[in-house]
């Protein structure tokens, strides 16, 4: 893969680390302060709308300027916002509100990285290792969770909320270093549009030209309110009373990662022909384990199906990256990115929200029986669009395989 991959891969992994850290660190920061459930959810939700609300700016600016020195730019701001909140918290002078602020600056930082990650592996490998090098993505950021969030518990338990984050701002100065030193020879970029909104409009034609790609997209958002969400919110309530409480729900969400890191390193060599055939297929039993949630079945049986789903999203994500870094031109693929970004991300915080309200009108059961079905149903209706069914990786990458 070469030097610069290597920075890239070192990078993105310490970052991914830190990033799976910082959540437990906040949340017992705004507990420490004001006691509040609620504070604590405000806190994410202010990270997460300002990220969702700058995406586009960033995939614009990630198409324009090169994208190396946009993602050091959202390091170093990152290291910013995550210094001054650790050296609040350890001066004793924080406010709840001065964390709501830091978060919305962090999150807004964060939508600049994203979408100049994406479009910077093209640059930095050959079309025909692309998907090995977004595998390897994937496998940095599936080891780091369990890596992250238990360093997240660990520090705070130890040396307290404000100087885990310290360590958390020494995970974005690395990171930035890091990318910092990727060396690429000055590409001649197409001149910017002046005007941001036909920048934006360019993107998104650019994003709708292929049909998979935003069929795949609307359909994944989808499933993130109707299916995912509502999982995920569900599980945790139905374990504490009936699958033995905590630990048998950390299993399922473990049997998820698991999968997830199985599918990333299956990533790594297996290209099908017609990769969404056999990733639908897959990704249809993802259906079996909300319909053993909802029976109340044995947590090791839904931690089973689990294994199966998140190695299905994983698998699926690396393809789906894959091709859209190689169908997408260079110049576009930032804004492309934003768009399949936010695509997901409204739709998921959405479904966090309502999957409480619906479940208390329906019955949780009959809600998660909804979200097994739909997946199935969707999944056949999807992979029925010819550009979805027909879509066959390009001859060089088949070649690498």
């Amino acid at each position: 893969m070469g030097r610069n991959f290597a920075l890239l891969f070192a990078a993105r992994a310490i970052s991914y680390f830190g990033t799976y850290l910082a959540p437990i660190a906040v949340a017992f920061a705004v507990l420490e302060l004001t006691g509040s459930a609620t504070d604590t959810g405000i806190a994410f939700a202010c990270w997460t709308v300002a990220q969702v609300s700058t995406l586009l700016v960033g995939g614009v600016v990630a198409d324009r300027l090169p994208r190396r020195l946009v993602m050091v730019s959202s390091d170093l701001a990152n290291v910013c916002v995550r210094t001054t909140m650790g050296a609040l918290l350890l001066s004793g002078t924080a406010q709840v509100w001065h964390l709501f602020v830091l978060q919305a600056l962090g999150g807004a930082a964060t939508a600049f990285y994203s979408p100049a990650s994406s479009g910077l592996v093209p640059e930095l490998v050959e079309p025909a290792k692309l998907q090995r090098a977004n595998a390897l993505m994937g496998i940095a950021r599936f080891l780091s969770f369990p890596l992250g969030a238990a360093a997240g518990g660990a520090l705070v338990a130890t040396i307290g909320t404000g100087t885990a984050l310290l360590v958390d701002a020494g995970t974005y100065a690395a990171s930035a270093l890091l990318l910092f030193g990727i060396r690429l020879p000055v590409r001649i970029r197409a001149a910017a549009t002046p005007n941001f909104l036909a920048e934006l409009r360019d993107g998104w034609r650019a994003w709708t030209e292929h049909t998979w790609v935003w069929v795949l997209n609307v359909w994944i958002a989808a499933y993130f309110l109707i299916t995912y969400a509502p999982f995920f919110v569900l599980g945790p309530y139905i374990a504490k009373h009936d699958l033995g409480g905590a630990g048998a729900w950390g299993t399922v969400v473990s049997g998820e990662g698991i999968g997830a890191l199985a599918g990333a390193f299956v990533g790594l060599r297996v290209k099908p022909g017609r990769p969404w055939v056999v990733v639908g297929a897959i990704f249809a039993l993802t259906s079996v384990q909300s319909l053993l949630l909802a029976a109340h079945a044995s947590f090791l049986l839904i931690a089973a199906a689990a294994v199966i789903a998140g190695f299905s999203f994983s698998l699926g994500s690396i393809i789906f990256e894959t091709g859209v870094q190689r169908a997408i031109a260079p110049e576009k693929l930032s804004r492309v990115s934003a768009y399949s970004w936010m695509c997901a991300m409204v739709f998921l915080p959405l479904g966090y929200a309502l999957a409480g309200p619906i479940a208390a009108a329906v019955g949780m059961s009959a809600y998660l029986v909804f979200g097994a079905v739909w997946i199935v149903v969707t999944t056949a209706v999807v992979f029925a669009v010819p550009a979805v069914r027909n879509y066959r990786l390009p001859a060089a990458a088949m070649a690498a395989s």
